[in-house]
């Protein structure tokens, strides 16, 4: 990284040597993970797809994954309206300690004052442009009868007033608690990959798709 890119950055400690040779220390570490066996999918296993976890599971499952899919869609055109008030009517308003876990803050939210302040920190001032969140890849199952526990995949679109549009994607953890015949969100968590995992998923989604066959080519030679 140059020394003005890293001004550029808010890193003020540019010139500091013990401060620029931790820095380096931090980039080769980087490297060293992105190109490990680890995240080279050495361990990985095979995983279902959510397609192939719904066929799976029995008619009763299915039933809650469909439903868990519903609330989902309603509650991502609430957020897409930033229609907060009847967003959080979707949460288990009886629950006297919801818990809310956003990635971009350090501490989970506890109790009904920290969500609400999250999704209102200024009363009377909207805070996005817009924003747009997509709900997919959904597995559920029951953890008691009135009480499910569901991951899916959130894909969002956001743009914060006076700054530019940004795009990303996040893994969702969740419990609902069924009240009144109606699911309702009485936990949720965002879990994001590790950094040096998402990298390299990203280079490895901006590899050409002609690039195998390229290899192939070349090999010929």
């Amino acid at each position: 990284m140059s020394h003005r890119l890293l001004r550029g950055l808010g890193y003020d400690h540019v010139g500091n040597r013990k401060w620029e040779a931790s820095m380096r220390s931090m980039i080769v570490i980087l490297s060293l993970l992105i190109s490990s066996p680890v995240f080279a999918g050495a361990h990985e296993q095979e995983m279902q797809s959510a397609e192939e976890y719904f066929e799976a599971a029995g008619p009763e499952q299915q039933k809650l994954i469909r439903e868990i899919e519903a609330f989902l869609a309603t509650y991502a055109e609430l957020y897409n309206r930033q229609d907060y008030e009847n967003l959080l009517k979707m949460w288990d308003q009886n629950d006297p300690n919801p818990m809310y876990m956003a990635e971009e803050i350090r501490q989970p939210m506890h109790g009904w004052d920290t969500i609400n302040k999250y999704f209102d920190p200024v009363p009377g001032v909207q805070i996005l442009d817009g924003i747009r969140n997509e709900y997919s890849e959904v597995r559920a199952h029951y953890l008691a009868p009135d009480l499910a526990f569901a991951t899916y995949k959130l894909r969002y679109d956001i743009k914060v007033r006076r700054q530019k549009a940004m795009t990303g994607w996040d893994r969702i953890v969740a419990v609902f608690r069924r009240v009144d015949g109606d699911w309702k969100m009485t936990t949720y968590a965002e879990a994001p990959m590790a950094p040096g995992a998402m990298l390299r998923m990203a280079l490895e989604d901006a590899v050409p798709e002609d690039f195998d066959e390229f290899i192939e080519e070349m090999n010929k030679q």
